[in-house]
């Protein structure tokens, strides 16, 4: 990332995850606040980096509908259990899995294919703005599968 945030940003990013503001807010209230522009990708491994853990209290309500349809009956007990049910049954639907495209898409610095632990698809792509984005995804990965998507990713990448 090759923007750097000061102490006094990373704390009001830190409030904003704390409030359950999603990545797509933080990075407009980054422009808005503190005149800082960043790449939704750029503020995603910003919050992995620092440990920033977006508050899944006030969103839940609004994503639990869309993931009804994926699980109807166990997303809402695992959701007021803890986080961590869901992320233990995860691992046992599979493998997370990311590789970088030998020929790269045109148009794009880097490309590639990603296969969730829960069976879910896709190609992602990073453009020459740096901007992440997804084609061909066959469904909508869990959050906890984003994580580890972005972990996968970031360690690719390294060996590159």
């Amino acid at each position: 990332m090759s923007t750097k945030l000061t102490p006094e940003q990373l704390d009001l990013v830190r409030q904003w995850a704390a409030q359950g503001i999603d990545l797509n807010g933080i990075q407009k209230k980054l422009v808005a606040d503190c005149g800082v522009h960043m790449t939704y990708m750029d503020v995603r491994f910003l919050l992995l980096d620092h440990g920033i853990e977006i508050a899944t209290a006030a969103p839940a309500p609004a994503a639990r509908p869309e993931r009804s349809q994926d699980k109807p009956a166990p997303a809402a007990p695992a959701a007021q259990d803890a986080p961590a049910p869901a992320a233990q049954d995860i691992p046992a639907a599979g493998k997370m899995q990311v590789v970088l495209d030998d020929l790269q898409i045109p148009g794009t610095l880097l490309s590639g294919k990603a296969e969730f632990p829960s069976g879910i698809r896709g190609a992602w792509q990073i453009d020459q703005m740096g901007r992440f984005g997804w084609s061909e995804l066959s469904g909508t990965p869990s959050p906890e599968e984003m994580r580890m998507f972005e972990t996968e990713l970031r360690q690719l990448l390294s060996r590159v």
